[in-house]
């Protein structure tokens, strides 16, 4: 009885202190740097710092301005800055000017050259809320603000999107269904077998909610809540989400505005590297379909308005 209590004792302990480094790992993104600005790809831009909505951390990042009325956030992924090589953020933004929107580049909590701590699908009710409260100050209305997020940067979008009602439109490139999908993805990447993060899974989730307050929020769970419309991007060699997982947010959601692309040869919410020109004009055309002319520059350009 006593070699048995020891032996159950010794196996708690280790599975505790395996499951608390695991919560550490799963959370934690480190900070790097911001090494390249939008004029290396000749854009114009703009220095801004904003507050992250309901607290008083400063956000940095670069305001890119079209000539049209419609401005888009972007909302990186892993652990990348504004700066989203995986993607290509800047690439996008250049040629997304190019169509005549304007582009908020920032950097999320903790990431880059923003104040904070870097935790993995945290603060993003701050960061986006913050976002969206820069470029409201700007002039730009619900109906001309367009969010387009990458990888962990989609699920976040489609959370915040759930719960706040004050984008026009929003993008989901690569996007899981659930938390519990990203990370078996991931673990499969790293050739970790699978049953034994079923076994870790109860002690990484008990981690995370006691030493980082995470609470686990499931996209396929609150796609349905979005009220604007959403355009799902696939990659069809994407790694870490499948297109059934797509295809499934798709069928939840319920405004028939929502659209939904599987882009051939193309790795994970790397579509915009393969084929530049196709990506930037589905995003085009959804952003027009979706994006509305605020009443009061309409009035203007007809001279109804001094």
């Amino acid at each position: 009885m006593k070699k048995t209590g020891i032996v159950l004792a010794v196996i708690l302990f280790l599975y505790l202190g395996l499951s608390i480094l695991g919560s550490v790992l799963i959370m934690h993104i480190p900070r790097l740097p911001v090494n390249v600005s939008p004029s290396s790809v000749s854009l114009t831009y703009e220095e801004v710092s904003f507050s992250g909505r309901g607290d008083s951390l400063t956000l940095k990042g670069w305001f890119l301005p079209g000539q049209g009325n419609d401005v888009i956030i972007l909302v990186n992924g892993g652990y990348q800055t504004r700066i989203d090589d995986t993607a290509d953020t800047l690439g996008l933004a250049h040629d997304l000017v190019q169509k005549g929107y304007s582009i908020l580049l920032f950097d999320q909590h903790g990431r880059g050259e923003s104040d904070g701590t870097a935790r993995a699908l945290t603060n993003f009710q701050q960061d986006i809320g913050g976002a969206i409260d820069f470029v409201r100050g700007r002039g730009y209305t619900r109906e001309n603000i367009g969010i387009i997020g990458f990888c962990s940067g989609a699920i976040t979008t489609s959370i915040y999107s759930s719960e706040q009602g004050d984008a026009g439109a929003i993008v989901l490139d690569g996007c899981s269904t659930t938390i519990r999908n990203m990370v078996n993805a991931q673990v499969a990447e790293r050739s970790i077998p699978k049953p034994l993060l079923s076994i870790f899974w109860p002690g990484l989730k008990a981690g995370t909610r006691i030493f980082y307050h995470y609470t686990e929020v499931d996209p396929i769970n609150v796609v349905a809540q979005i009220k604007c419309p959403v355009f799902f991007i696939h990659e069809e060699k994407d790694n870490l989400v499948a297109m059934a997982e797509m295809t499934q947010l798709y069928g939840a959601a319920r405004n028939p505005a929502n659209e939904i692309w599987e882009i051939g040869g193309a790795e994970h919410s790397q579509g915009y590297k393969v084929d530049r020109s196709e990506y930037v004009s589905k995003l085009d055309g959804f952003f027009a379909k979706t994006l509305k002319e605020p009443v009061f520059t309409a009035f203007e350009s007809a001279g109804m308005i001094n």
